[in-house]
């Protein structure tokens, strides 16, 4: 049969058995955005309808589910089902936090209001303001939500790979609430306790490595500053992708102005980069190698 392997499997059923290892891996947990179709295309050398077959077979089969203005996420193997809010009795603050992110998550945190909030468990607005004192104390108990929710990594070991670990954790939380990264903020750090343990960590790590603590401090922001700054693009782009249809890599594709311009104005060094395949993952993955190697660690 044409397209099949001499064991008669389908390209599309080599893309799913990939995709479904690196999530019994662990290398894409519940809530993590799965590779986009033109990604996965490019990964593993197929077309795009077959990379878009092998999407909607694990989404079929329940290894993936759609979140809109998300994309495609790995599936909670639990079921995957929203937080339903409690009705007939009185929400506490991590009740309130835990459905705040859940609305978010899927609407975004402009559309966010107390109002909405309420709705959700059916009760009058003002009731809530005795739980949270309005919308700023809301963030910041979404944002203690999100960070609880990751587990920190161990304690001891190497101090590079204890701040990969770290940098790895921030930015999975990133993907799966693409509103986080633009409602926290490094000048003026809200006060999480959970974001405040992401902070102990990474700087008791730093500490094996950098004796001056200023230094120490302005490596933590330095780093905590990258993820966040490739999560803000990441957040700008699924944006995009929910206003136009369409990704980043086909947008590019597709602008015959982009592509005049690189033509008359670009250099024989934008030339020999050719058809840039753009993946935010994989960038970061590059970002965060060059920038730790930057690091001296020696542990």
């Amino acid at each position: 049969m044409p397209g099949q392997s001499a064991q008669g499997e389908l390209p599309s059923d080599r893309v799913v058995a990939a995709l479904r290892a690196r999530i019994v891996d662990g290398g894409l947990a519940p809530g993590d955005r799965v590779p986009s179709t033109r990604a996965l295309a490019v990964e593993h050398g197929v077309a795009l309808s077959t990379a878009a077959r092998a999407l909607t077979l694990l989404r079929d089969a329940g290894w993936v589910r759609t979140v809109p203005r998300v994309g495609s996420v790995v599936a909670d193997p639990r079921g995957g089902e929203p937080v339903r809010p409690r009705r007939g009795g009185t929400p506490t603050r991590e009740d309130v936090a835990a459905v705040a992110v859940e609305l978010a998550d899927v609407d975004g945190l402009v559309t966010l209001s107390m109002r909405r909030v309420a709705a959700a468990f059916g009760v009058p607005t003002m009731s809530l303001y005795r739980i949270v004192r309005g919308k700023d104390d809301l963030v910041v108990g979404m944002i203690d939500t999100v960070f609880a929710s990751a587990a920190l990594p161990a304690g001891t070991g190497p101090a590079r790979a204890r701040l990969e670990a770290l940098a790895r954790r921030q930015w999975r939380l990133h993907r799966r609430h693409p509103w986080l990264a633009r409602a926290l903020s490094l000048s003026r750090p809200q006060a999480s306790p959970a974001l405040l343990r992401f902070a102990e960590a990474e700087l008791a790590a730093l500490e094996a490595v950098v004796d001056d603590p200023i230094t120490r401090f302005d490596l933590h922001i330095a780093i905590t500053s990258f993820v966040r700054g490739m999560a803000v693009e990441l957040a700008a782009e699924l944006d995009a992708e929910a206003d136009t249809g369409i990704d980043a890599d086909t947008w590019a594709g597709q602008d015959t102005t982009l592509h005049e311009h690189l033509r008359r104005h670009g250099g024989p060094a934008l030339r020999r980069v050719g058809d840039y395949p753009f993946d935010l993952q994989r960038i970061f993955d590059t970002g965060l190698r060059a920038l730790l190697d930057g690091v001296t660690i020696s542990s």
